[in-house]
């Protein structure tokens, strides 16, 4: 078995993309409105790491976006680098640098990207990463200094045991078992420091753009899913935080995009929980007139595809965000999701459905037609090649 599509398999795939892209999710192009959106493109590296044909899929995609964050950019940035340029001279890019990583260590180090339309979306001054000073960790780490003690002997114990079976293993000729983590208590700091940029959208002569901070994240994955929810919980507390501060802030409003890692292998009370407590804080941490708005969409029944929308190639999971922190009336607050895609330049949110593309393209019918056999082959053609995980997006109406 090809261990990924082929070039004439690429070449359906392709053809159907331009053809039928939007009928999968993938953004029209429409002269008063704009697109956001969010890709984890796997291990997004050195130009040898994916095929030509992913390449291009990749551009058919990112030529769709006005502004687009990108989690898991490798430390080598030819791709991304590459990527840009495949898209011409009117896209531009950030990319931060490396982190996730000590140095000389693994985990690899990533590195978080935007590609943006310079003739859309203006670049404007701040760059820097979102991070937790040193007095509050060390705080947290005295105030539940219990819990830490028992995590760290736990994972004493669990170390010793991998060591022995790590032996065990390698006398056998068999691959070592994986290294254990600690169960932390308590948030410490993130796995990878997210990254922001500030934008602005300008619209018509004599309206006033939208002006906002661009939060570009990759969450923690790891082995316990309190700790991917209490790694979430920072960074909303950042954002909600950031907004009590709008007269400090360079831009008013907030845009969250990025692979937070939520699951929900309890769809009803996982996601009701999470979206019931994101909406709480507009009436508690946001309460004042005067405050910021927060809106996370992709936690809401879409209102025309009568689903939640997921966002990875499995389609069981919604893993990546977008969240908007707003205080300009013209940008969409958690009420207006229900009229998403009523108007075709007003707001909207969606997923480019790939794997639905893949399946029609190449086995002329829908993905939850295949047989489970046929499911997992074409994932496994596609996940390091292009991705894991499917492009998100909101359209924004341009400023009026």
């Amino acid at each position: 078995m090809a261990k990924h599509f082929t070039r004439a398999e690429w070449a359906k795939v392709h053809d159907l993309v331009r053809q039928r892209g939007t009928a999968f999710g993938l953004p029209e192009r429409r002269p008063d409105s704009v697109v956001i959106g969010s890709f984890n493109i796997r291990k997004l590296g050195a130009l040898s790491k994916k095929s030509p044909g992913a390449w291009k899929m990749l551009e058919l995609i990112c030529r769709r976006f006005d502004l687009m964050a990108i989690q898991e950019v490798q430390d080598d940035l030819e791709g991304l680098i590459h990527l840009r340029d495949s898209l011409g001279g009117r896209y531009g890019m950030v990319a931060s640098d490396i982190t996730g990583s000590y140095p000389g260590q693994r985990p690899a180090p990533e590195r978080l990207g935007f590609l943006f339309r310079w003739d859309i979306v203006e670049r404007t001054e701040i760059a820097s990463d979102i991070t937790f000073d040193r007095g509050r960790v060390v705080s947290t780490l005295y105030e539940s200094r219990a819990g830490f003690r028992k995590a760290f002997d736990k994972y004493t114990k669990d170390l010793a045991a991998w060591e022995i079976k790590k032996a065990e293993r390698k006398a056998a000729g068999k691959r070592a078992p994986k290294k254990p983590t600690p169960h932390l208590p308590e948030f410490l700091t993130f796995i990878r420091q997210p990254s922001c940029a500030s934008f602005r959208i300008p619209g018509a002569a004599g309206t006033e753009p939208y002006g906002f901070l661009a939060v570009n994240a990759h969450l923690l994955y790891g082995d316990y899913k309190d700790e991917r929810h209490n790694e979430f919980k920072a960074l909303v507390g950042w954002l909600v935080d950031r907004a009590r501060q709008a007269t400090r802030m360079y831009h008013p409003n907030i845009i969250l995009l990025g692979d937070c890692n939520l699951d929900f292998d309890n769809p009803k009370t996982d996601r009701d929980k999470i979206d019931a407590d994101l909406k709480a804080l507009n009436k508690t941490e946001l309460r004042s007139r005067k405050s910021a708005k927060l809106n996370f969409p992709f936690l809401t029944r879409h209102p025309i595809r009568g689903e939640f929308l997921r966002s990875n190639a499995r389609l069981n999971q919604t893993y990546d965000q977008i969240g908007l922190v707003i205080h300009d009336p013209r940008l969409p607050d958690h009420g207006r999701n229900a009229q998403a895609g009523s108007d075709p330049d007003g707001f909207n949110y969606d997923v480019f459905n790939f794997v639905e593309l893949f399946s029609t393209a190449l086995h002329g019918k829908p993905y939850n037609e295949l047989t489970k056999r046929d499911r997992n082959a074409l994932i496994k053609k596609f996940e390091h090649d292009l991705s894991d995980h499917m492009p998100i997006w909101i359209r924004l109406p341009k400023p009026f």
